[in-house]
């Protein structure tokens, strides 16, 4: 029971609700919803088909193993081709969503007590994740002025004999930080010299801007051994809902994941499954590359809308999501983002949601057209000139 208890309290930690701001929004009009990270564009039409094609064909039984050889092949070419790593398809498993694919990492990894390193600002779902396995978070401080990446020493000082992983994302959710390859491979060190794992949340790897680049750190050498991939198609291929993702990881941790995972629930969507096998195809990437575009216009115009109003911006090079820097107005965050519902009417997370180190910043998901993005860099306008804010 105490076991449950803390995943509930770290899924209301992981910004998923805030029944203040929620009922604020709710008593207004034209609310503008900039608080979630589910895409609003959605998956081609040819990956639609691919999965109604499925449903037609009755390919509804279970799927059952790893997940459909095919994809499974796919996804490592696709590994090969677009992240300079490879892998055999036996170690590839097919989960229903990131989310339950990081669930079972933690679940065939930790004995209870156990320690796993994660980032301040933390991604909501690592946290219950850690916790729902019985094993104990432990945050490492990061700050916008950085980029939002650890910093290796901060690292070191945390790990102890119980410290079995450090998970993080990168892209990251929830400050769009993009971990540089020289970083990544002093993670590897670390891993290495202390004998834990590094699990690597890329969900959002096709969305980086700025000149960055995005590096799997399962592409460094000598990471066979030591390196975990948590991936899925929902943010990268706009396919939420869908609910599929994979887990790649070495031959000895992927042969305790498989039977595990069955444990959880079998198998993945079966149908869904093909129409991800389409997504993954050359015939999908013109539409994706206009997504991504979409995207950074959409990330163009939104931090220009907080410029124009006196507050200068860094975001994070990764992801749609960002941390937006509010430190100038003396405000809370938590007071900030109550004053943004009830005059620009638009919903953001309060930094703090994420972490301490989250202080100072609004947490925001471009996940509205650009259209609803200009409405709301009118309505800050407004508030800023009416003496509001600043």
């Amino acid at each position: 029971m105490q076991r449950a208890a803390e995943w509930v309290e770290a899924l209301h930690h992981q910004g998923g609700s805030s029944p203040d701001l929620v009922a604020a929004a709710e008593r207004q009009s034209d609310v503008i919803y900039l608080n979630s990270g589910d895409p609003d564009r959605i998956a081609p039409p040819n990956v639609l088909e691919a999965a109604a094609a499925a449903l037609r064909a009755g390919k509804t039984r279970y799927q059952r193993g790893p997940g459909l050889p095919e994809l499974r092949r796919a996804i490592a070419a696709k590994h090969l081709r677009e992240n300079a790593f490879r892998v055999d398809p036996d170690r590839v498993s097919i989960t229903n969503g990131s989310c339950e694919g990081l669930a079972v990492v933690m679940r065939t990894l930790l004995d209870p007590g156990d320690e796993v390193l994660t980032t301040d600002p933390y991604y909501g779902g690592h946290l219950s994740a850690i916790r729902y396995a019985g094993g104990r978070p432990v945050f490492v401080p990061t700050a916008g002025e950085t980029g939002w990446e650890p910093d290796p020493a901060e690292i070191a000082r945390r790990i102890t004999d119980r410290t079995r992983a450090f998970v993080f994302a990168s892209p990251g959710n929830p400050t769009g930080a993009v971990y540089r390859p020289e970083l990544l491979a002093e993670l590897l060190k670390l891993a290495r010299r202390h004998r834990f794992l590094l699990v690597s949340d890329e969900l959002f790897e096709r969305y980086v801007y700025g000149g960055a680049v995005h590096t799997s750190v399962a592409s460094l050498t000598a990471a066979d051994e030591r390196v975990v991939v948590v991936h899925g198609f929902s943010k990268s291929y706009c396919m939420t809902g869908w609910r599929l993702g994979w887990v790649t990881g070495p031959e000895w941790f992927m042969r305790h994941f498989h039977r595990v995972r069955y444990s959880a629930s079998m198998a993945a969507n079966t149908f869904a499954q093909h129409g991800a096998l389409e997504a993954l195809a050359e015939s999908s990437s013109d539409y994706y590359r206009e997504v991504y575009q979409d995207y950074g216009a959409r990330r163009e115009l939104f931090v220009a809308a907080w410029e124009r109003a006196g507050l200068a911006q860094r975001p994070g090079p990764g992801a749609f999501v960002m941390m937006i820097d509010v430190r100038g107005l003396g405000l809370a965050a938590e007071e900030l983002a109550g004053i943004m519902v009830e005059r620009a009417r638009t919903v953001m997370w309060p930094g703090t949601r994420f972490g301490g180190c989250g202080e100072g910043y609004l947490r925001v998901g471009l996940v509205v057209p650009q259209e609803r993005l200009q409405t709301f860099a009118t309505r800050l306008g407004e508030v800023v000139r009416a003496g509001e804010l600043l």
